[in-house]
């Protein structure tokens, strides 16, 4: 993650209706118009920092405080996450997937009553839909790396 986008995230975390959160708002618009090419984003946050008075500053540094630690436990799980991911390597069968596909076979066009032998055939094929998508979603990840 760079940083301009870790520094996204955690203002994104801090209370909209703050006077930080319109002070980092109007200093990006600010550097962002003066410097098109690109903005370091702790020049965003010390504009905006400078625009707060003394009270709004310490109001401000309870919600940075809060975001910045709710973003390491973001951090913190998602690699707790790929770390189990990596020691998992799934819980299908070798045939599950070609035998749910045959028996969704069966049965099409699935209409919102179908079932096969007893189960919601529409939920089948959501699930065989979402098993694809993670695939997907797993190869990007690798592919990004």
């Amino acid at each position: 993650m760079t940083d301009r986008e870790a520094f996204d995230e955690i203002a994104s975390s801090i209370d909209d209706s703050s006077a930080f959160y319109g002070a980092i708002q109007e200093a990006r618009a600010k550097l962002h118009r003066e410097h098109p090419g690109g903005v370091d984003v702790t020049l965003i946050g010390h504009e905006a920092w400078r625009q707060l008075t003394p009270v709004q500053q310490a109001q401000a540094l309870d919600g940075l405080f809060v975001a910045y630690i709710v973003r390491l436990h973001d951090e913190e799980r998602a690699a707790k996450l790929n770390d189990a991911a990596a020691e998992v390597k799934t819980y299908l069968e070798g045939d599950d997937e070609h035998v749910l596909h045959d028996a969704l076979s069966a049965v099409r066009p699935i209409g919102e009553n179908t079932e096969v032998n007893g189960v919601c055939a529409s939920a089948l094929a959501n699930v065989l839909d979402e098993l694809d998508l993670l695939r997907h979603r797993l190869a990007m990840s690798k592919s990004e790396t």
